[in-house]
């Protein structure tokens, strides 16, 4: 049974006042009080991890300015913890779990989706969307493709980058690995179908979508759930990443208090051009996704 959010935010706000109290007496080890979400809030700046996948987090070509899904909520939630200022480190998808670790930025947030071998690396936050895939073909759809598991009963190459959860379900769906094409960058697989290196590209459906609208050629599939090996529906949940737990709690508690406020909502339709895939999340937590 799922737990409510309302519920998992009081729960949070009681650990969070915990923490304030214990801080408040023992301080930090550093001697200077406070970790990461306090050195955070005193300088006001935060660095994200992005991969440049529009429309979830990527740098506008116009502006130079970071925006998309991911970002967008992640800069209200983090304005109402006292900190207004973004910086973003572009790297590529498969990349962005290590360098969160390393320490190159401060959380992740390029829409990633979670699950349970995901969230034994990092620390999600609870969901803001979930959505379904699809797959880039030439127009006409020529070798009949329909989902991942369709793609095993014909000869086609299909592309996904790797590091994201496209390479599994093109696993669990049985395609035989000559016909899996990893690319280390989410444009990489949009060259290679242009160049007719591969025959289809795989992402989530408003990624696929955004890429069709923008090519000559080229269709999006209808959108389709990835079956996990048992063929049963994986649901695609994306959510953010950190590294140090307070700076989670205390990010999950207002995510979650602007979602009850439809603030997170409008937002994400405003990136993703649905609200149902917002709504969708509300009363989803990372625990639901991760089996924890």
């Amino acid at each position: 049974m799922q737990r409510s959010k309302s519920r998992k935010r009081l729960k949070y706000a009681a650990v969070l006042s915990v923490l304030a109290l214990v801080a408040a007496a023992c301080g930090d080890d550093t001697g200077e009080g406070g970790g990461l979400l306090a050195e955070l809030q005193d300088s006001g700046t935060i660095t994200v991890g992005i991969a440049n996948e529009i429309p979830y987090g990527y740098e506008d070509e116009t502006t130079g300015e970071i925006t998309g899904e991911a970002p967008e909520v992640a800069k209200v939630v983090l304005a109402e913890l006292g900190i207004d200022n973004i910086e973003a480190q572009v790297v590529e998808f498969g990349a962005l779990i290590g360098g969160l670790n390393a320490g190159n930025y401060d959380m992740v947030a390029a829409g990633m989706y979670i699950n349970a071998e995901r969230a034994e690396q990092i620390i999600f936050s609870d969901p803001d969307y979930c959505i379904n895939e699809s797959m880039l073909v030439a127009e006409g759809n020529p070798h009949g493709l329909t989902n991942y598991n369709s793609v095993a009963e014909t000869d086609a190459v299909l592309a996904v980058a790797s590091g994201t959860v496209n390479v599994q379900y093109a696993i669990d769906a049985g395609i035989p690995d000559d016909q899996i094409v990893e690319f280390a960058g989410i444009e990489d697989q949009y060259d290679a179908i242009t160049a007719g290196r591969v025959d289809a590209v795989s992402g989530t459906v408003l990624t696929v979508t955004e890429h069709a609208n923008a090519m000559e050629g080229f269709e999006a599939l209808p959108s389709f759930p990835a079956l996990d090996e048992n063929g049963d529906p994986i649901l695609g949940c994306g959510g953010f990443g950190f590294a140090d737990q307070e700076f989670r709690d205390a990010f999950n508690e207002v995510l979650n208090r602007l979602q009850e406020e439809g603030v997170v909502q409008d937002i994400v339709e405003e990136h993703l051009g649905s609200r149902d895939v917002a709504e969708d999340a509300v009363d989803l937590t990372v625990d639901d996704l991760t089996g924890g």
